[in-house]
């Protein structure tokens, strides 16, 4: 029961009611979930449990959100010029059909986007590349957007830039890029290999029947799906910039935001022509998943504010009797579990006063003592995020850009296959924590 918690009883009951009721509704697709995201974040904002101040200057975070709009604009924009059809075509080609060497390709360039990129980002960039080698073959592709989304998660957590609560913990800790790919990258390796062996098992009856179509996709001519040589390759153009500004955003002093925005602005100066392609892009945009990421930011918030995520941590802490191991090993189970359910951006910014407390208590003076914490932290995030679409942006992003395009890819299916799987990767993860990072 939680007891101590310093604010009155009904904001801490009302905040955890509305984000169970919302999370509900969006997981079993009820009605719309980006407008009861949306309608439950102006229930807190409005009975003042949540500070409206606080929302757009803590918990919302605008520049990640001018990322995913100017990256959706971006990936709407250049599906008109072919480039995303002509790239899926030649990739199959190039494996003869053979979805498992597609699946791989895709995998691994979701890896490195995401690690380079962020898992948001990383997501858009590949989501229409990979719905339409799904319908190139004939297949549904959920196979190949969950394997995508563990993917960009597991590729998100190896590097400071991967996901926002690297660069939170990164700072707090004082942790440098090489750090965080020294100890993160192994496991990130490890589980990564696990959940594509384990995903060809699952989707296996899926995997058959492409090998009677492949002279049939031999066939086809891949340029013949570019409006034209010139707008491809100004696209192309645009795509390359875009993903080069994102790496070096900070050498240029710019925000990821501004580099996305810019790059949609141009990418529909080449390839928008007339009100018809106007609307023709204004139907691919996907405004319910941005109207999911901004409830859930501050029903999350919600959460923080009324000290629910620190107070269920503090109890479970003083379960290990100060003992650094522990509590590393505890830290790295709550937040991997809740992170599946949670965004874990507020969750990290819970956690990290909570790691700077229990070093105050241990009489711990420099950051890099409590590194155990740290590691925990980062590690339980990095892979519990995957458990559901809600956990993280890249799994909201996957079912939005799906229903999109008329795929059923709901929260549910997906929490069906990836909640085991995670619970599994959790499992390795504690072990390697234990005995690589502990000892």
């Amino acid at each position: 029961m939680i007891s101590e918690i310093d604010t009155a009883f009904w904001p801490v009951y009302t905040a955890a009611a509305v984000f169970a009721i919302v999370y509900v509704l969006v997981v079993t697709e009820k009605i719309n979930g980006g407008m009861a995201a949306i309608v439950g974040a102006l229930v807190l904002l409005i009975l003042g449990i949540v500070d409206w101040n606080a929302a757009f200057t803590h918990h919302v975070y605008l520049n990640a959100l001018l990322l995913l709009l100017g990256m959706m604009v971006t990936s709407a924009v250049a599906d008109k010029s072919g480039i995303v059809h002509f790239a899926a075509l030649k990739l199959i080609q190039a494996f003869s059909g053979n979805l498992s060497a597609v699946l791989i390709s895709v995998t691994l360039s979701a890896a490195v986007s995401s690690a380079l990129l962020g898992s948001g980002p990383a997501l858009l960039l590949l989501a229409p590349l990979i719905l339409r080698i799904g319908k190139i073959l004939r297949i549904g592709p959920v196979p190949l957007l969950i394997m995508s989304v563990i993917a960009c998660n597991l590729g998100g957590m190896t590097t400071l830039v991967g996901n926002v609560p690297n660069m939170m913990i990164g700072s707090a800790a004082g942790i440098n890029t090489e750090g965080f790919v020294r100890h993160m990258l192994p496991p990130a390796l490890l589980l990564l290999v696990i959940h594509f062996i384990l995903l060809m098992l699952i989707f296996r009856k899926e995997m058959s029947g492409i090998r009677s179509r492949r002279a049939e996709l031999e066939k086809i001519n891949p340029a013949s799906w570019l409006s034209s040589s010139r707008r491809a390759l100004l696209s192309l153009s645009v795509l390359l910039l875009m993903v080069g500004g994102l790496i070096w955003h900070d050498r240029l002093q710019l925000s990821s935001g501004t580099v996305a925005a810019a790059a949609a602005v141009l990418m529909i100066m080449i390839n928008v022509r007339s009100t018809e392609d106007v609307q023709q892009v204004r139907e691919k945009m996907d405004f319910k998943t941005l109207g999911v990421l901004i409830g859930f930011y501050v029903l999350a918030g919600g959460l923080v504010e009324t000290g629910i995520i620190s107070e269920i941590s503090m109890r479970l802490l003083e379960l290990t009797n100060e003992s650094k191991v522990l509590a590393a090993l505890m830290l790295f189970g709550v937040t991997g579990v809740l992170s599946a359910v949670l965004d874990p951006v507020p969750l990290t910014a819970a956690g990290i006063p909570l790691i700077q407390t229990i070093g105050l208590q241990m009489g711990v003076v420099r950051p890099s003592d409590l590194n155990e914490l740290w590691w925990a932290l980062a590690l339980g995030c990095g892979i519990g995020s995957s458990g559901t679409l809600a956990g993280s942006v890249a799994g909201v992003l996957a079912a939005g850009f799906a229903q999109k395009e008329g795929y059923r890819f709901s929260y549910l299916s997906y929490l069906i296959v990836a909640f085991p799987l995670t619970l599994l990767a959790l499992a390795a993860g504690g072990w390697y924590l234990y005995a690589y990072v502990l000892q």
